[in-house]
C-alpha cells in the first residue's frame, strides 16, 4: 500500500492511550469544577433531571435558555427509538430537524441532519461539550462513534449560542450528546434486541458504584455487539463499541473524570453510491444495494467499509472558592477508515472491464475488474480551558479552545481480482516519475484557536443579559504528494482566517413557570480543506479566494413549564453571506468552489407536551422554514419548507409505550427549484413491559417490542439530478426502508 512521503500523519491503530494524550497536550493539572457545585461554566444544553411532564416529554427548552434549544431524554428513546438507533435517528425528533433515515433500516446506516436547512458540516456536533468531525470539512460520520447505549441525553441548539460555545460551525448550532453518568450503586444491566434482516445486538454495562476505598470513585464499562443483514440487497454491516467512564473526586470540591470509548464498525455499500434510477428499482427493486456475482462492480466482496475510531478526553474541574471556578478538557480523538471499492459500483450494469499493469496505461489486461482502495486518517488533539468568577453584579467566562488536527489521505486503483497495482492514471505534464495508479495522495492538517470572554450580567432577581466575544483563528494546511486526479501533482498550501465575532442574549423569567429570551450572535465556518483540492488551485496562486461563510442570527423565544404542560416557541431570522457552492461550470469529478451569494433562513418553531393523565401524555412539535437565496429568491437544496410530529405516550404501572409520528416537509434536491422532493413521513410504535424482582437474582426485567415505519411508506429520502436543467431519467433515488421490528429484553441485576 502506498504512502505519502509528505504527510505527518501515520497509521498508529485504532486508538492511542488516554494518559498518553494528555501527556502530548502537556495540561493535566489538578484545575477544573466540581460537577455538583454551582458554578456554572456555561456547559452547553440541559443536563435533565426535571420531574412533572418534563420528564416524559419527548423534547423540551430549558427555562433559561437563550437560544432555541430542544432537550431529548434517555428515557424517550429508550422507549420510543430502535435500539441500534444512532444519534442522528434520535436527534430527528426536534423541531425543525431533518434526516436521520437510513434507506439499509433505523441504525444500520450512516445518515446526517440538517436543522432548518443548514446541513451536516455547517452546524457542531459534540460530545460532552467537545466538538467533533471529519478534518476534510467538519461533517460526520453517525454510527462512527457512539451508540446509543453510551448517551444519557441529546439537545438540539438551534443557533450560535453565546461566545462559550466552541467548535469549527457553530454559526448554523449544534447537535449535544452527553454521556451516561456512573451510577453511586453497584449494578450490572445487560441488553439484548433481534429483529428484521438478522438484526442482533448485545450488550452490558457495568457500575461499580461508589468505591469508599478509592475516596468515593465510580466507575462505568460498557460493551456492545451488533450485526445485520440490513435491508438492502448483499448490505450487512457490524459493529462494536467499548467504553469507560471514570470519575475520581479529589478532596470535596475537585472532580477528575476520564473517558475512552472505542469503536470499529465495517459495512457493505458502494462507495460512490448515490442510489438508483427509477428504471433500474422497477426491474431491480428500490432494495437493490450489492450482488453475489463476483463478475459485477456491485460483487458485495469488492465494496466493503472498515472503520475504527477512538474518542477519549481526561477532565478537571474544580470550585477554588471566593466565586471562581476552573474547568480544563484534554481530549483526543481518531478516526481510520479504510475502503475497498469497485470502479463505478452502484451500478447495476457494470461489470468486468480494462486494467493496466504498467505505468502509462501500458500493458491492457481485458475482463479484470479495476477499482482502488481509499484511505482517510485523522488524529485530532485539543484542550477547552474555562474559569469563571462569580461576582455581585453576575458570572464572567473567559476560556480558550484549541486544537490541532492531522490528516492522511490517499487513493490507489488497483485490479481487485489480484490486488496488484492498475496504472491507468494519465500523467501530469513534468511529473511522469508519479505513479499512474495513485489518484491522490494528501497529507493536511488544521490549527484552530478561539478564546472568548462574556459576563452574565444578573440586571435584576428575572432577567439575565449576556454580552460576549469571540475571536476565530482557524489555520488550514495542505501538504500532498499527489493533489487530485486532475492536477495529479504536488502542492504545499496554507491558508488563514480570522474573525472577531459579537453575541448578546437575554432571560426574562416572567415568573416560576415562564419565561422569555432574545438572541443576537454572529456565527462563523471556514471553508473546509476539500475546498482546496482542486486543479484550479494551483493556476490561481495558490488558492481560490473563498470567504468564510458567515451569518447574523436574530431570535427570540417563550418558554412555559407547569405540571401538566411544557411548552415553548421561537421565531428566528438568519442572514447568512458567502455561501460556498460548486462552480456549475466545473466537473463534477474536479469541483471549483466559490462564494455564491448568501441565503435568507427565517421561520417560527414551537412544540408542547401535555400530561393528560393517568399515564398518558401527547406531545407535538411543528415548524414553518424558509431558507431562500439572496441573488434569485429561490429556496436552496434539501432544506424543507416545514416539520411536524405527533406523539402518544404512556407509561404507568409497568407499562411504556409510544406512537410517535415524523413528517418532513417538501424540499428541492437543486438551488433551481426544478427537483420537488415529496415529503418524508415515519410513524413508530413501540410497547414494553417492566417486571420489578422477577427471581433469579434480576432486580428489574423490561421486554418491548418495537415496530418501525409502521404505514410500509418507502419515501425517496436521497435524490441526485443528473441535469441542471430540471428531471431525467438519469436522476438517481435512494428509498426509506419498509416496516421492521425489533424485540428486545433488558436485565438489571
Amino acid at each position: 500500500m502506498q504512502r505519502s512521503k509528505v504527510h505527518r500523519f501515520k497509521y498508529q491503530g485504532n486508538a492511542k492511550p488516554l494518559v498518553m494524550a494528555a501527556i502530548t497536550l502537556g495540561l493535566f493539572s489538578p484545575l477544573g469544577v466540581h460537577a455538583e457545585t454551582v458554578t456554572d461554566l456555561g456547559t452547553v444544553g440541559s443536563q435533565g433531571g426535571e420531574g412533572g411532564v418534563s420528564a416524559v416529554a419527548p423534547t423540551k427548552a430549558s427555562l433559561s435558555a437563550t437560544q432555541p434549544q430542544a432537550t431529548i431524554d434517555r428515557s424517550f428513546f429508550e422507549d420510543a427509538k430502535s435500539p441500534v438507533a444512532d444519534y442522528s435517528n434520535i436527534a430527528a425528533i426536534a423541531p425543525s430537524v431533518g434526516g436521520g433515515i437510513s434507506a439499509n433500516g433505523p441504525g444500520l446506516g450512516e445518515t446526517k441532519n440538517s436543522i432548518r436547512g443548514f446541513q451536516d458540516g455547517q452546524f457542531n456536533v459534540t460530545f460532552d461539550d467537545i466538538p467533533f468531525g471529519d478534518t476534510n470539512g467538519p461533517t460526520h460520520h453517525s454510527t462512527s462513534y457512539f451508540p446509543a447505549s453510551i448517551i444519557d441525553h441529546i439537545t438540539v441548539e438551534r443557533g450560535p449560542g453565546n461566545a462559550s460555545n466552541i467548535g469549527q460551525s457553530t454559526f448554523g448550532g449544534s447537535v449535544n450528546m452527553y454521556s451516561l453518568i456512573p451510577s453511586s450503586e453497584f449494578g450490572v444491566s445487560t441488553f439484548f434486541s433481534g429483529g428484521s434482516w438478522n438484526t442482533q445486538l448485545a450488550g452490558a454495562t457495568v457500575n461499580t458504584g461508589t468505591l469508599d476505598a478509592l475516596g468515593g470513585a465510580k466507575l462505568m464499562v460498557t460493551a456492545q455487539d451488533m450485526s445485520s443483514d440490513g435491508y438492502l440487497t448483499n448490505s450487512g454491516v457490524g459493529a462494536k463499541n467499548l467504553t469507560f467512564k471514570y470519575e475520581q473526586p479529589i478532596g470535596s470540591k475537585t472532580l477528575l473524570t476520564l473517558f475512552s470509548s472505542n469503536n470499529s464498525n465495517y459495512y457493505y455499500s458502494p462507495d460512490a453510491g448515490s442510489g438508483i434510477t427509477a428504471a433500474q428499482a422497477a426491474l431491480f427493486g428500490k432494495n437493490y444495494g450489492l450482488t453475489t456475482n463476483p463478475n459485477d462492480s456491485n460483487y458485495f466482496g469488492y465494496n466493503r467499509v472498515a472503520k475504527s475510531t477512538a474518542f477519549d478526553y481526561i477532565r478537571l474541574q474544580s470550585d477554588l472558592g471566593c466565586g471562581w471556578g476552573i474547568d480544563n478538557t484534554s481530549y483526543y480523538y481518531w478516526y481510520g477508515n479504510n475502503t475497498i471499492a469497485a470502479d463505478n459500483a452502484g451500478n447495476p450494469t457494470n461489470g468486468l472491464a480494462t486494467v493496466y499493469t504498467a505505468q502509462g496505461k501500458t500493458g491492457p489486461l481485458a475482463n479484470q475488474m479495476p477499482g482502488y482502495n481509499k484511505i482517510n486518517q485523522y488524529s485530532v488533539y485539543g484542550n477547552i480551558f474555562k474559569t469563571t468568577k462569580q461576582t455581585d453584579f453576575g458570572l464572567l467566562r473567559l476560556g480558550f479552545w484549541s486544537e490541532w488536527a492531522d490528516t492522511y489521505r490517499g487513493r490507489f486503483d488497483y485490479n481487485l481480482l489480484t490486488m496488484k497495482p492498475n496504472y491507468k492514471e494519465t500523467a501530469y505534464p513534468g511529473f511522469a516519475s508519479i505513479p499512474s495508479n495513485s489518484q491522490y495522495d494528501q497529507g493536511s492538517s488544521w490549527n484552530n484557536y478561539q478564546p472568548f470572554a462574556e459576563f452574565e450580567w444578573a440586571a435584576t432577581d428575572n432577567l439575565k443579559i449576556t454580552p460576549g466575544i469571540k475571536f476565530v483563528k482557524t489555520e488550514l494546511f495542505i501538504d500532498a504528494a499527489v493533489l487530485v486526479k486532475a492536477y495529479r501533482a504536488p502542492i504545499s498550501l496554507q491558508k488563514d482566517f480570522n474573525a472577531t465575532l459579537p453575541f448578546l442574549t437575554a432571560n426574562y423569567k416572567i415568573d416560576k413557570s415562564s419565561s422569555v429570551y432574545a438572541q443576537y450572535a454572529q456565527g462563523m465556518q471556514v471553508p473546509d480543506i476539500s475546498n482546496y483540492y482542486s486543479s484550479a488551485v494551483p493556476a490561481l496562486s495558490q488558492g481560490i479566494n473563498i470567504k468564510p461563510q458567515k451569518s447574523t442570527n436574530y431570535q427570540v423565544g417563550y418558554v412555559n413549564k407547569s405540571d401538566t404542560v411544557t411548552f415553548d416557541a421561537d421565531l428566528y431570522y438568519i442572514d447568512f453571506n458567502n455561501k460556498i457552492g460548486v462552480d456549475p461550470t466545473s466537473s463534477a469529478s474536479n469541483p471549483v468552489y466559490y462564494n455564491q451569494g448568501g441565503v435568507i433562513y427565517k421561520g417560527i418553531e414551537g412544540e408542547i407536551t401535555y400530561a393528560a393523565g393517568s399515564g398518558f401524555a401527547l406531545y407535538a412539535n411543528g415548524s414553518i422554514n424558509s431558507a431562500k437565496a439572496s441573488d434569485t429568491g429561490l429556496t436552496i437544496a434539501t432544506a424543507p419548507e416545514n416539520t411536524a410530529a405527533l406523539g402518544l405516550l404512556y407509561k404507568e404501572h409497568g407499562w411504556s409505550s409510544s406512537l410517535v409520528y415524523k413528517y418532513t416537509g417538501k424540499q428541492f434536491a437543486d438551488n433551481g427549484e426544478l427537483c420537488p422532493m415529496d415529503p418524508i413521513t415515519t410513524l413508530d410504535c413501540n410497547i414494553g413491559y417492566t417486571f420489578r424482582n422477577p427471581g433469579l437474582g434480576v432486580k428489574k426485567m423490561k421486554i418491548n417490542l418495537g415496530v418501525y415505519n409502521i404505514l410500509d411508506r418507502q419515501d425517496v429520502i436521497t435524490y441526485k439530478p443528473a441535469s441542471t436543467t430540471g428531471p431525467s431519467a438519469a436522476d438517481t433515488f435512494v428509498w426509506q426502508s419498509p416496516r421492521s421490528f425489533m424485540l428486545s429484553l433488558g436485565l438489571d441485576f
